[in-house]
């Protein structure tokens, strides 16, 4: 199940009277693995682990919409992840580090303010078979192609036009005397024809901090085209991502293969392979990570799986995954090999 699926499904509204709705629901899921991985020191050590979700992130938000009269309404989201294993607030302890933003909607599309999703985040993930995985080491290209998955302080803009959907962001920098500095703007544009549906997107990140590491005031350039096509019970994903920090010398592509098929109501397989190639101040490498998931669903909102992924670093990429802030650190270890059984609910 996809993580956009999973959150629209727990989104609703409640009835008002008979001039006008609104309402406000709870909803949330919690998503908890038991993980075996190898190489997590620089000894070569193996370790054991609880942790979140494969591909969605535990969390619990509330939405609210309110019927303003015509084709216009009001709504507002308020979403807090959390790590389920010990209940501790994610996002850097934030109470809704996930999606807080309010808006309006209409004929016209939707426009919202607040801490919300990047497009170029959802541009990507729209064409991964694994949505771009909440489990790092799969998605990595999540937080680190589009700027930290989300941002602040952002105007957002989405509008659906028969098979056409296009979006458009800005993120204020919020510095005094420039307008520019620290700030985030992109866009993207998808079209949906019967089985297939392609499309891209492209964001800039001035004055950006970090990628993968720390990278003090690099401009982020950003762009992806991608598509999907659905065979009967298979969908198939394909992507390529393209990612310049210029003032830290940093030049990433990646291409990514995915598959999801439905072998019925209950049973799924989701199989995704990232192949990507690093540039880094005259040297060069590439990371080849590989996860494959099955998924059996009790019902709607329950279900259990069972992942394993590899990956292989080489050149630029193990320097890379050798430094100790690396986002997930390698240790000096040019592989590592991860199993993991989870549970999730939602509600």
């Amino acid at each position: 199940m996809r993580k956009t699926l999973l959150t629209l499904a727990a989104l609703g509204t409640l009835a008002g009277n008979a001039n006008a709705t609104s309402g406000v629901n709870l909803y949330g899921l919690v998503d908890t693995t038991i993980r075996f991985s190898t190489h997590e020191n620089a000894a070569g050590d193996s370790k054991y682990q609880m942790s979140d979700g494969v591909l969605t992130g535990s969390r619990w938000g509330m939405y609210g919409i309110e019927d303003l009269g015509g084709s216009l309404q009001a709504l507002f989201v308020l979403e807090s992840g959390f790590a389920p294993d010990t209940g501790n607030s994610l996002q850097g302890n934030r109470l809704f580090g996930r999606k807080a933003y309010v808006g309006l909607q209409g004929d016209f599309g939707t426009v919202t303010l607040g801490r919300q999703f990047t497009v170029i985040h959802e541009a990507i993930a729209a064409n991964d078979a694994m949505a771009l995985a909440n489990l790092g080491l799969v998605g990595f290209q999540g937080g680190n192609y589009t700027g930290g998955v989300r941002q602040d302080n952002m105007v957002k803009y989405t509008g659906v036009f028969g098979g056409l959907t296009v979006s458009a962001q800005h993120a204020f920098g919020e510095v005094a005397g420039s307008f520019a500095r620290s700030s985030s703007t992109g866009g993207s544009l998808f079209y949906a024809a019967g089985p297939f549906k392609v499309g891209g997107g492209y964001q800039v990140i001035r004055n950006t901090t970090t990628y993968f590491v720390p990278t003090p005031n690099s401009d982020q350039k950003t762009w992806t085209v991608g598509g999907t096509y659905k065979a009967g019970p298979a969908t198939l994903f394909l992507n390529y991502a393209d990612t310049r920090v210029d003032g830290a010398d940093y030049h990433d592509q990646t291409v990514d293969v995915g598959i999801n098929y439905a072998f019925n109501q209950a049973w799924s397989l989701i199989a995704l392979t990232n192949f990507d190639h690093l540039k880094h101040a005259n040297t060069s490498g590439n990371r080849v990570t590989a996860s494959v998931m099955l998924d059996y669903a009790f019902s709607k909102r329950t279900d259990v799986y069972l992942e394993s992924d590899f990956t292989k670093l080489n050149g630029a990429w193990r320097t890379l995954g050798a430094q100790p802030n690396f986002t997930t650190p390698f240790f000096g270890q040019s592989t590592r090999l991860g199993v993991m059984a989870g549970v999730r609910h939602k509600f």
